[in-house]
């Protein structure tokens, strides 16, 4: 019973240690991520939105996963590859974004993240 307090206490202090970063250069760093939601000609969204801290002008990497047979048990089976930048040109809401695309060719679905 007393390990299982212990554990709880240590779960809830590391989430009041998250939840005090939420502004801060780490996570802005480790955790500012999210994903291309729409990809058009008319418009491209990101899920990432007010409720992340993002801002109008802020650039971000756009990656893609790539699975492959891994060669070997244990080996990673998955490649990253940078296909693009966007920019924030608006904060929709709490958890959406629009931006414009810097460079790059990319997809609904690619994975975004904040540049330092």
């Amino acid at each position: 019973m007393k390990t299982l307090n212990v554990k709880i206490l240590l779960i809830f202090v590391f989430g009041l240690f998250l939840a005090g970063c939420s502004n801060t250069p780490f996570y802005h760093k480790n955790m500012m991520r999210g994903q291309v939601v729409e990809q058009s000609a008319g418009r491209t969204l990101i899920c990432i939105g007010a409720k992340h801290g993002a801002k109008v002008g802020q650039k971000y990497s756009v990656i893609r996963f790539h699975e492959e047979i891994a060669p070997s048990e244990g080996d990673d089976p998955y490649t990253i590859e940078k296909v693009g930048t966007v920019q924030i040109t608006k904060i929709v809401n709490d958890h959406f974004a629009t931006v414009k695309l810097l460079s790059g060719d990319i997809e609904a679905k690619d994975m975004v993240e904040l540049e330092e």
